[in-house]
């Protein structure tokens, strides 16, 4: 995976945006580093850059509203994703490098248009079991599992800064249980430390500046830019994909 000058600038300011758009919005900022990963980067490259960026980023929101956290939640959404992850890495070996990336532009379109669902509201807390279970197993193939995960966590019972903290702690978690199951197949994403080092700095400036502006910023305005952006980048590379 070449890493040149544009490709570092790029995602530099990719990392910042996302990190912003996650700390002040809850509305996809992963989806959309993930879009501008795969513009970028090589195909088997893209989830553990992915993980390992998404892994500071949420590290960094989780230690910020720590004290938020809701740890039964946590343990649950633990218990399901373990066999998910194990799962899917299994499922990824033995699909083609163009297959995956078709899956993965396809995943953008569905997560951006599809009607989101909303929980209950009062659901047992075990449904994250099963919630962690499924997003181990997409998690692998498409990296940024907030799309899936988001509307499980629309309950009566979990307050905003509760749910912003929760949901970086199990995307956190994900992303960590990636990274050493992708160097397991050969995949190590750590022989490009230099720019997770530098994107590091964009991603912790922009979840900082996100904690500030939470609750600031017009969902609606930004939800309509946020989707056609997606829209484009993912056209983009499903025609590359049949040209």
């Amino acid at each position: 995976m070449p890493v040149t000058f544009i490709t570092t600038l790029v995602l530099s300011i990719a990392s910042l945006l996302a990190a912003i758009i996650g700390g002040a919005t809850g509305l996809g900022g992963g989806t959309l580093l993930l879009a501008i990963i795969m513009m970028l980067v090589s195909t088997e490259y893209v989830i553990p850059l992915h993980a390992a960026l998404q892994f500071i980023s949420n590290g960094t929101r989780v230690t910020i509203f720590w004290k938020n956290v809701n740890w039964g939640i946590s343990g649950y959404f633990v218990v399901g994703i373990l066999p998910g992850v194990l799962l899917g890495i299994y499922t990824f070996t033995l699909l083609d490098k163009s297959t995956i990336r078709l899956v993965m532009a396809l995943f953008i379109l569905l997560s951006v248009h599809l009607p989101k669902f909303k929980s209950s509201g009062d659901t047992n807390l075990r449904i994250f079991i099963p919630v962690g279970f499924v997003s181990g197993v997409i998690g692998i193939f498409f990296g940024a599992i907030g799309p899936f995960i988001s509307p499980f966590f629309l309950r009566n019972d979990i307050l905003k800064e509760e749910l912003v903290a929760t949901k970086a702690t199990v995307q956190f978690i994900s992303h960590f249980l990636k990274i050493p199951l992708f160097g397991f197949i050969g995949i190590n994403v750590f022989h490009y430390w230099p720019l997770i080092l530098i994107l590091s700095i964009f991603l912790i400036t922009g979840t900082l500046i996100g904690k500030k502006l939470l609750n600031k910023l017009s969902k609606k305005h930004f939800k309509n830019i946020f989707k056609i952006l997606l829209t484009l980048i993912a056209i983009r590379m499903l025609v590359g994909y049949f040209v």
